[in-house]
């Protein structure tokens, strides 16, 4: 969603009746998670696990991005946590958050230290919710609030993507989208279910897991379906209106206009509200949230003005868009060689760190091997494509340690 538009693809099918029930089955390869990575998103040759194989082999780039949703929930208590505000790479490369989420009301006292160590490796930094402003502002830094970037793209974008699936629809449904809860979280279900019987009206649900599994499928009168990201998107689309106890849930309905209902989680020092909290509040749409008393018959009758919606997140979306293109600027301009031998320099130290910490034996023999180990181990990041600067830069690299050693 960082990007200007979403491309059309060719790669789905429609789908006949035996497809719809595998997908109503719940298999993760019938949901076509793999082929939507493989389609829609610009992914790295590498695979990291772990912080010190990024910092070993960073990858090769003007910028980096991290965010959104809640990667810095990740506490710092756990040095591979560093991953999520950028410990690797080289110092030249711009560091920006976009929109992650801490899911705390206030960090750690303990690690509040650590915190502002970690916020000023960056040069600009934004966060998803107004609890994360307090956090950041405690730990020494000024982040802006930006919203989730779904929401940079509008409700057209995301048809598109949708039109990619033809599975049929019921004539007239509600769409239950539920996450991390089980039916003691939904106690407002006897309700909404009551409302859809005087209605005529057939529930649709999906849950956030992958796969069926037992104990998921807990709403009494509902479909359970498994669909493709595409089939999601259309089954908010056509729906007649939709309860969720998800934010993307949310954020989806509100794009695509569709009338719904939010349940927020049962809090302790948990803050996974606030981002909803948030943006609704920003949007005037806080009579959305389900609550004890609610008036199911007459909340229904009561209509979103979505002009209204629409102007407010135009501008909360141009403010965020100007947050990104007034930071996406890198410190430098660097030609490709250039660029090399920075992220050649950086792996140089890194490597060497890496066998001294290790505790290598001396001599050329054991660092040939661990460079044959390293080299299965990794596939080289490409320097804009160019794979004989990557292979010029990998031999300076090893042949600047052997004669250092």
């Amino acid at each position: 969603s960082l990007g200007t538009e979403l491309p059309e693809s060719d790669f789905s099918k429609l789908m006949d009746g035996k497809q719809l029930e595998e997908a109503k089955a719940g298999s993760a390869d019938n949901r076509h998670f793999d082929d939507f990575r493989c389609v829609h998103l610009n992914l790295s040759r590498n695979a990291y696990n772990h912080l010190d194989e990024l910092q070993l082999f960073p990858p090769v780039a003007d910028c980096y991005i991290t965010g959104s949703d809640q990667v810095w929930a990740q506490l710092l208590s756990r040095t591979d946590n560093q991953t999520f505000f950028l410990n690797f790479g080289p110092k030249e490369v711009l560091r920006i958050s976009y929109a992650p989420s801490f899911a705390l009301k206030s960090y750690p006292s303990e690690l509040t230290g650590l915190l502002e160590q970690n916020l000023e490796r960056f040069d600009a930094i934004s966060v998803r919710e107004k609890t994360g402003i307090k956090i950041c502002q405690d730990a020494g830094s000024e982040p802006q609030w930006v919203v989730d970037p779904t929401m940079l793209l509008d409700g057209d974008y995301y048809r598109i993507l949708a039109k990619e699936s033809q599975t049929a629809l019921p004539d007239n449904y509600m769409f239950v989208y539920h996450v991390n809860v089980n039916k003691h979280h939904i106690p407002c279900w006897k309700v909404f279910n009551s409302y859809n019987m005087e209605h005529d009206i057939h529930a649709v649900a999906v849950h956030a897991n992958g796969e069926k599994s037992s104990g998921v499928e807990f709403l009494e009168n509902a479909e359970y379906m498994y669909p493709s990201i595409q089939e999601w998107i259309r089954l908010i689309d056509g729906c007649r209106y939709m309860l969720t106890t998800s934010f993307h849930g949310m954020v989806f309905a509100i794009l695509l206009h569709k009338p719904f209902f939010i349940i927020l989680r049962p809090e302790s020092k948990f803050a996974g509200n606030d981002r909803i909290i948030s943006i609704l509040s920003a949007l005037g749409l806080e009579d959305r949230i389900v609550t004890s008393d609610m008036d199911v018959q007459k909340q229904m009758q009561m209509s979103i003005r979505w002009e209204e919606v629409d102007e407010k997140l135009e501008i909360l979306r141009q403010e965020s868009l100007r947050f990104l293109s007034e930071h996406l600027v890198p410190k430098t301009t660097y030609s490709d060689r250039e660029l090399l031998q920075h992220w050649t320099q950086h792996c140089t130290e890194q490597f060497r760190q890496y066998v001294i910490s290790r505790r290598r034996d001396e001599g050329k023999n054991s660092l040939s091997k661990l460079k044959k180990k390293i080299e299965s181990a990794y596939h080289l990041p490409p320097v804009r494509r160019d794979l004989k600067l990557i292979r010029y830069g990998f031999k300076f690299l090893f042949k600047d340690i052997f004669n250092k050693k």
